[in-house]
């Protein structure tokens, strides 16, 4: 993997870093994010679910592969910078939300319902299908982007992103 280029990144395909990287929980917007993260590593160390890896420039990204995010706080308790912020007016820690590609088993065919097992919000559903395989869905108002469905996944379908613009 070449210098400047995150895991995640590599992972994805993202090789020119054309996606806008996954932020920990209560990040700044990016901006301003950037300009308070020293990337000290402290909240990747106090991270105790093992979700948050050093990316471009030794910032913390996140990397759903390795888990869920539980919202525990750590990582928040330990910028010192402070580009890691929880506010009052802030309804979910996280921004992005799950996507699943079109090479989810139950889209072609294949009975599968991992992710909805797993997830603790109840926001992806199955809608079932005439003759066929119930298919998933997912709530954007209940997803609150922990990742916890990314892992299951048996062929890798699901992505946590941002969501799209209104």
């Amino acid at each position: 993997m070449s210098v400047g280029i995150s895991r995640a990144q590599f992972l994805r395909g993202d090789f020119k870093g054309a996606r806008s990287a996954l932020r920990p929980p209560w990040a700044l917007p990016e901006v301003r994010f950037r300009q308070r993260c020293d990337g000290c590593g402290e909240c990747i160390r106090g991270c105790p679910e093992g979700i948050l890896l050093a990316g471009v420039g030794g910032l913390p990204t996140l990397d759903f592969v390795q888990g869920r995010c539980t919202f525990c706080g750590a990582c928040l308790e330990g910028c010192g910078p402070r580009a890691l912020q929880r506010s009052d007016d802030e309804c979910q820690p996280l921004p992005y939300r799950a996507q699943i590609s079109p090479s989810c088993l139950a889209l072609r065919g294949v009975v599968c319902r991992s992710c909805g097992e797993v997830c603790d919000e109840d926001a992806i559903g199955f809608r079932l299908q005439r003759g066929g395989t119930a298919r998933p869905q997912i709530d954007p108002g209940a997803c609150n982007g922990c990742g916890g469905c990314v892992r299951v996944c048996p062929v890798g379908a699901i992505e946590i992103c941002h969501p799209p613009a209104p």
